[in-house]
């Protein structure tokens, strides 16, 4: 069966193909008025065998790309040179479909994901709108989530607990020789975790390179003595003389400070929206699916399914794999709930980014 003489009516098939291969927009069909020009916009400018480019069709695309880019094209040589690209476009598509492109599963496939795409943009997602979320909603997550908004000043801390007095002594004043600052790089540098290395009574601190990781003022996680004396030092490489605590005595270094900050509802409104209205719509598609698949006929054979090999040498890509698509929509990748990890003391320090923001 031949495809639709129209360039935009043969894209539903070939214009992957083609596009791949020219780098050219793709085409897309709208009820034109008249042209910025004057110009009737049905206007022939160019046929290709049963294929037929108007004015429109010149003007739209070329109207699409950046100002930038529009800014070339002015001149009628350079609407020349950009027909030319659209001429190409439809001789390249011709020979596609009479090597039997048209019928290639690849291309099917992405004609798909380029229908389903339109349809839930013009038909689904344009129904729901970010404004539509109610105010009660917005503040009720805001008092449910105050981690979220409200942060205290935090420290990171390094220390080494010894049981003597002595042997405490001795590791305060090597840290306090070290020099201020981020813990310096390099093998022959003294850093913070070689006194823990050499002093630390237990093995489970020297593994971690005395590392405390951030907390705050009202941290229960420490020894209070500890707590108070970190967010007593003033800048990032400041020690502490040694504390007494149940375990001995502490010797703790400042690696990092992290601000606190508290945003107000009025700040954040915008972004708590948009999070909400991201869920609604989640849901809103789950529910339009699930409506979907009892309209159709859908048989599922496990057996079958099971026998579905997976690659997975470090070679394997192509869709889905390395640089290919993420996967179906509403996946992410990560195990669930793993932990995040901290970096080594001295990088800078990161808050995690408030909702909404980039």
């Amino acid at each position: 069966m031949r495809i639709p003489s129209h360039p935009v009516g043969r894209f539903s098939v070939l214009a992957v193909a083609a596009c791949l291969a020219l780098g050219l927009p793709a085409c897309k069909k709208k009820g034109k008025g008249k042209a910025a020009g004057g110009g009737d916009p049905s206007q022939v400018v160019a046929k290709v065998d049963d294929a037929v480019i108007t004015v429109g069709d010149v003007q739209e695309r070329i109207n699409k790309q950046s100002p930038f880019v529009r800014a070339r094209y002015t001149t009628n040589e350079k609407k020349k040179e950009f027909l030319d690209s659209l001429i190409r476009f439809e001789v390249m598509a011709n020979e596609a479909e009479r090597r039997g492109y048209d019928k290639d599963p690849e291309v099917l496939r992405v004609m798909k994901q380029q229908m389903i795409s339109k349809f839930l943009q013009k038909d689904f997602e344009s129904k729901l709108k970010v404004e539509d979320v109610p105010d009660a909603d917005v503040e009720k997550y805001y008092k449910e989530h105050p981690a979220e908004f409200n942060q205290k000043d935090e420290v990171r801390i390094s220390e080494v607990v010894v049981k003597e007095k002595g042997k405490a002594d001795k590791a305060y004043a090597e840290a306090r020789a070290l020099p201020k600052g981020p813990a310096p790089v390099g093998p022959e540098t003294k850093q913070f975790k070689d006194i823990v290395t050499k002093y630390a009574d237990d093995e489970e601190t020297k593994q971690r390179g005395g590392d405390l990781g951030f907390f705050d003022k009202d941290s229960t996680r420490y020894p209070k003595e500890v707590v108070e004396a970190s967010f007593k030092l003033a800048e990032v490489g400041d020690v502490a003389a040694p504390i007494k605590t149940e375990k001995g005595f502490a010797v703790i270094r400042l690696t990092q400070k992290r601000p606190g900050f508290n945003r107000p509802l009025a700040e954040v409104k915008r972004q708590i929206q948009q999070r909400l209205f991201r869920d609604t719509r989640t849901k809103a598609m789950d529910n339009f699916v699930a409506e979907l698949k009892k309209k159709s006929a859908i048989e599922v054979n496990d057996s079958n399914l099971a026998k579905v090999v997976i690659d997975t040498g470090a070679g394997a890509g192509g869709p889905g794999g390395p640089g290919g698509p993420m996967g179906p929509p509403g996946m992410t990748l990560g195990p669930p709930g793993a932990p995040p990890m901290q970096p080594p003391p001295g990088t800078p320090a990161m808050r995690p980014v408030p909702l909404g923001k980039p």
